[in-house]
């Protein structure tokens, strides 16, 4: 794949020469440019700033293709979506005073790639390999230098000003950028873990819930560590599921589907104002509505990646036989399976216990264990028209919801509109508040979605098939080159990987140990099964 990089002056890039191959998974590319740009409410920092940005220690931009491809994300050519040919997920949202900021969408997260034999494969619902925490610092860092350094302030504001950079304009540009440097810094501060991320993962529910219980509440004590990263599940077959999140923590059945992807708007860069409002008449926020709808629509009609033999090499169809006698012994009890051509298939996840699946325990235990002071929150209805009221300390996830169905009732149109679209028949079933399990989905499309299990732990299908004890105990993540026979991403360092390691909290790559007891021609069988279903 040729990209357009920029020149060592930061000058605009020529859109780059993307000739990565996409794969029949539903969607036309009119609705795959859609998805990959359609915002829904985060705004990051100004639009034209982030065209802007250079590096702290550059010239070169933050938005410079080799250096986006590095952190993770998946470079883009310019379309009429997407007219400053950004990365793959990156969003532009005008805000009420008519500012443009940019911002991330859900397929900055959850659009994957690999390459194999020199050929970029798109993969839309996988799992992103973005190092956010990375990507965050450096806009910070970027941002503290124009703070702090003359000529990149002159020059920073010359640019986004559109003209000369005289001292008035320095100084407002200057204000400007560091008020929203201590508002990143502040987010950055609260989310901290000691945990690295790195490529791949993220504490989404760490930050959701520090969003609404710190930024949102103003409650700095409210803070926890976010420091309980998992992978970024893939997306395909989920809107079928009857729950969804790692810890099947959230019931798919309407207006399910609307609650969580507006907490999800909140916490990526969105806004609410809980504070001065009751949340009767609706809290007003950042939140997209209509987007939201589009999202939901379309990611319901999207279908798991078939296996590309014209690319990757035909299955052997003895060992599929083989493999597929070995999953329904091993697998199927947990993993049911589904129809990748099936339209509106209903489908039923497993809750596996924690004592029995045996995994690292700890985003389902920080999930259960979060509890926030509720401040403005207090004396107000949890469902804001119904049940318990708060008292002067909830259950975080409690204050969750109410801010997201309090941003949902802001726009009673939009959001009925937004139910309506994404209701789908789907199984019901009822969330447990204290979910100390995590789910077994359906494996459609799993060839296409290492490392594996929830906090991506193991790199490899095959890793995954071996006792514990001989699993890797550290591994690079961030190199796209897929591994065909283990079926996951080659783990030798590059330049821009970063190093998992499994003794850190979090990270233990214990327990799933359902097919750990077969031969070795019984593994390769069984991932040959996996790569076709």
């Amino acid at each position: 794949m040729t990209t357009g990089c920029e020149d060592t002056q930061g000058s605009i890039p020529s859109p780059p020469d993307t000739s990565m191959i996409t794969l029949e998974q539903g969607w036309s590319q009119q609705t795959r440019d859609t998805m990959h740009y359609l915002g829904f409410g985060s705004k990051m920092i100004p639009y034209d700033w982030f065209l802007h940005l250079e590096q702290a220690e550059s010239s070169a931009l933050i938005r410079n293709d080799a250096f986006m491809t590095g952190l993770g994300f998946i470079p883009s050519k310019s379309t009429p979506q997407n007219p400053d040919a950004l990365p793959v997920g990156f969003s532009k949202a005008i805000d009420e005073h008519g500012t443009a900021w940019v911002g991330l969408t859900c397929t900055a997260c959850h659009t994957s790639s690999f390459s194999y034999q020199n050929q970029e494969v798109i993969i839309d619902g996988g799992a992103a390999m973005i190092d956010f925490p990375t990507f965050e610092s450096n806009v910070i860092n970027a941002l503290e230098a124009v703070v702090k350094q003359p000529e990149k302030l002159k020059s920073f504001t010359a640019k986004v000003m559109g003209g000369p950079s005289d001292g008035k304009a320095q100084e407002k540009t200057l204000k400007s950028v560091q008020e929203r440097l201590s508002f990143l810094k502040k987010r950055q501060k609260m989310n901290h873990s000691d945990t690295p991320y790195g490529h791949g993962r993220l504490d989404a529910f760490g930050q959701i819930f520090n969003t609404v219980a710190v930024q949102l509440l103003g409650i700095p004590e409210n803070a926890r560590p976010a420091d309980a990263p998992v992978s970024y599940p893939f997306l395909w077959n989920a809107p079928h599921l009857d729950l969804v999140q790692w810890n099947g923590s959230a019931p798919n059945t309407a207006p399910g589907p609307l609650i969580q992807n507006v907490t999800t708007a909140l916490a990526v860069f969105g806004s609410a104002d809980v504070k001065n409002h009751s949340g009767i008449a609706g809290y007003p926020s950042s939140v997209d509505f209509h987007a939201l709808g589009t999202l939901q629509e379309k990611f319901y009609e999207l279908k798991p990646p078939e296996w590309p033999t014209g690319i990757l090499g035909k299955l052997d169809d003895s060992k599929v036989s083989q493999g597929e006698k070995l999953y329904q012994e091993n697998c199927q009890s947990c993993h049911r399976l589904s129809q990748r051509d099936a339209k509106d298939q209903q489908l039923k996840v497993t809750l596996v216990p924690l004592t029995e699946i045996g995994t690292d325990p700890r985003m389902a235990e920080n999930f259960i264990n979060a509890t926030a002071k509720t401040g403005a929150f207090e004396g107000r209805k949890q469902l804001i028209f119904v049940g318990p009221t708060f008292g002067t300390n909830a259950s975080t996830i409690d204050l969750v919801i109410n801010t997201a169905i309090g941003a949902s009732l802001r726009h009673p149109i939009d959001s009925a509109v937004d139910s309506i679209k994404d209701y789908h028949k789907v199984f019901s079933a009822n969330a447990n508040p204290k979910p100390d399990y995590y789910k077994a989905r359906p494996l459609s499309g799993i060839w296409a979605t290492a490392p594996y299990l929830h906090n991506g732990s193991v790199p490899t299908l095959y890793d995954l098939l071996l006792p514990p004890a001989q699993r890797p105990t550290s591994f690079h993540v961030g190199n796209r080159e897929l591994d065909i026979n283990k079926v996951g991403f080659k783990t030798s360092p590059s330049e821009n990987s970063s190093l998992f390691d499994t003794t850190l909290a979090g990270n233990h790559n214990h327990g799933h140990i359902y097919g750990t007891d077969l031969t070795e021609p019984q593994r390769y069988a069984l991932i040959e099964y996996l790569k076709s279903i």
